[in-house]
């Protein structure tokens, strides 16, 4: 949390989180999560979004909890959901 805090960019904060004692990759995963929700995807460096594995759907994940979270109620009901909706997130029986 300190390094998303302080950082100057996400190249920075990623970079303090890696490179402290404790255990980077939990750290730089939390730190990543945080600059991501903080900056969104145009603070990253083009060259890091081109090697990014499974990018295509990162990016519909993250559309459609955007829509979840904005028009949930206009998606579907309790009992109804959008045909699109349902191929994509398929309901429990």
């Amino acid at each position: 949390v300190y390094a998303a805090l302080v950082s100057e960019d996400v190249r920075h904060g990623l970079r303090l989180a890696v490179n402290h004692g404790g255990p980077s990759r939990a750290t730089a995963s939390v730190c990543g999560a945080l600059l991501g929700a903080l900056h969104g995807e145009t603070a990253l460096p083009p060259a890091w979004l081109a090697e990014l594995e499974g990018r295509p759907t990162l990016l519909e994940l993250a559309d459609d909890f955007a829509m979840e979270m904005t028009q949930g109620p206009a998606l579907h009901s309790p009992t109804a959901a959008a045909p699109g909706w349902l191929a994509r997130y398929p309901r429990g029986a």
